[in-house]
């Protein structure tokens, strides 16, 4: 990057000249170019073409940056952000990503994890599920079985799963089965195989990731609105008449 920052100091050399009116005067707006610039020039350019630029095309890239923060300056020299709503609005997001980010570089201890995982055990639980297979008929009194377009058996599904393949109420049929046929809105079906699942807590070993995902979640909403709540105490709403 070297060589790179030795061809944008030759240049603005010389469109300084060109834009700068008075250049001896004693207060001079100061534009700063650093390595951290001039790679992210170049990785936009390379995420847009699939190359590297060559070097009049960077230098292109040097002179468009270099116009365009000139004019940026000049224009919030000259309060032009001010009352633009799409600037405001800009800002507000950046700010509120800005303190989101403030806790993603925290690691939890296993003992947090562990306390967060018996606080909340109820997001860790197994629901009631069967398992069972079935003969499909399209008619109550027929022998001819026909193909179910979900398939013929169903491992550990709960309710909502079984309900939303057979129609409301099924489930609850299905644990009540006596060995008739029962009935859905597709046909009549023969209960197989059934097995019943109670509601089981999971350990916490095998859900291990998902207890340090929600911990962190809770823990980033917790701090962005408590830093919220700063900002907000360090400004005063007033009401004019």
């Amino acid at each position: 990057m070297k060589g790179l920052k030795d061809i944008f100091i030759f240049l603005l050399l010389g469109i300084i000249l060109v834009f700068v009116d008075n250049a001896s005067q004693e207060e001079q707006n100061k534009i700063f170019v650093d390595d951290q610039l001039l790679t992210q020039l170049n990785q936009s350019f390379k995420f847009q073409f699939d190359r590297e630029p060559t070097d009049e095309e960077l230098t292109n890239l040097l002179i468009s940056w270099y116009e365009d923060e000139v004019l940026y300056q000049e224009a919030l020299s000259r309060g032009f952000d001010s009352d633009d709503e799409i600037v405001r609005r800009r800002l507000i997001q950046k700010y509120k990503d800005f303190i989101k980010t403030q806790a993603f570089n925290y690691v939890p201890t296993n003992e947090e994890l562990r306390n967060f995982y018996d606080k909340n055990t109820v997001k860790y639980v197994e629901p009631f599920s069967i398992s069972f297979s079935h003969n499909f008929f399209k008619t109550k009194n027929t022998n001819q079985t026909d193909i179910f377009f979900s398939g013929s058996s169903f491992s550990y599904v709960d309710q909502i799963k079984v309900d939303s393949t057979f129609g409301e109420g099924f489930f609850q049929k299905i644990l009540e089965n006596n060995g008739k046929r029962i009935n859905s809105i597709y046909g009549w079906h023969e209960i197989k195989n059934l097995q019943i699942y109670p509601e089981k807590l999971i350990s916490y070993e095998k859900v291990k990731d998902q207890v340090l995902n929600d911990f962190m979640l809770r823990r980033n909403t917790e701090l962005y609105e408590n830093d919220i709540l700063k900002i907000r105490n360090k400004y005063e709403l007033i009401f004019q008449d």
